[in-house]
């Protein structure tokens, strides 16, 4: 039986670390690519591990010599843009048949941003390599809801602050993200489609509050918090300019009522996608 060679970018990453845990558990062929290769540690040990750097091509062609699918995926970093165009060169010289993406909900959809305009640029140039394609678009991590800065108002004072009005999040448990593309790899059915992922949650700032406070035994509220004070609080830690900008803009299409929720996890996976509930059981411990 045929089983082919998979190559994982972002690896060591939060959704890369899922994708390969996924595949390497149901017996696939893995071939893990991360820059640090002390992060290689935490990874399974039934992936083949090799070091490589997305923004040196040089170092690419090695990684995906001899594969027959990948799973490419940039950090949202300085270079991002770059760094997806490297990937997919060297998947596409490689002679990789089918190119699984990650993007992201917002991109190519609810305006200027710069996260979401370099993914829509990798989604269309993944569109030309004239290669099998899927892209993957999920919403907000649940990883990232709430945003690491607003932990320390949760920790310290129990507010949740963040400029989203009566606007509902939706969200996605990177797991979820990892078990679709891992999924996708391993069947068919799924080149030259993109698929917007989320969980059933559609939450107001005040319902996130109120589940993480069941979650951690505490009581947590909601304060829609001026714009202006997140910018100031995301440049007084030293973010970039570019995050500061796609996050601020992440925001406004909340307020604006854009989101939305979909049931492609569900169709994928044949079973409904993790609940911010059983997320917030798992992980309340990052709250206390």
């Amino acid at each position: 039986m045929w089983n082919p060679l998979i190559v994982v970018t972002g690896a060591a990453g939060t959704v890369g670390s899922q994708v390969v845990k996924h595949l390497a558990e149901a017996g696939h062929r893995v071939r893990a690519l991360v820059r640090d290769p002390a992060k290689a540690a935490s990874l399974s040990r039934s992936a083949e591990f090799v070091v490589a750097d997305l923004l040196k091509p040089e170092t690419l062609e090695a990684a995906f010599k001899g594969a027959d699918k990948a799973f490419t995926v940039a950090p949202p970093a300085a270079g991002m843009e770059l760094m997806a165009a490297n990937a997919l060169e060297a998947a596409r010289q490689a002679g990789v048949k089918h190119i699984v993406y990650l993007s992201n909900f917002g991109a190519g959809k609810f305006g200027p941003s710069p996260v979401w305009n370099w993914h829509a640029a990798g989604e269309s140039r993944l569109q030309a390599l004239k290669v099998a394609w899927t892209i993957l678009k999920p919403a907000r991590f649940m990883t990232n809801t709430p945003f690491p800065f607003s932990w320390h108002g949760i920790k310290e004072s129990g507010v949740l602050a963040e400029p989203t009005g009566t606007g509902r999040i939706a969200m996605i448990d990177p797991a979820d993200v990892g078990a679709v593309a891992a999924k996708i790899l391993t069947s068919g059915g799924h080149e030259g489609k993109a698929y917007q992922l989320t969980s059933s949650d559609f939450l107001t700032g005040e319902q996130i509050a109120a589940k993480i406070g069941a979650a951690i035994a505490k009581a947590v509220r909601f304060v829609d918090s001026p714009p202006d004070e997140i910018r100031a609080k995301l440049l007084s830690k030293r973010a970039p300019d570019f995050v500061v900008d796609s996050v601020l803009r992440y925001f406004e299409t909340v307020r604006e009522g854009r989101w939305y929720t979909t049931g492609a996890v569900s169709e994928i996976l044949g079973r409904p996608p993790r609940s911010y509930d059983a997320w917030l059981r798992n992980n309340a411990a990052a709250f206390q």
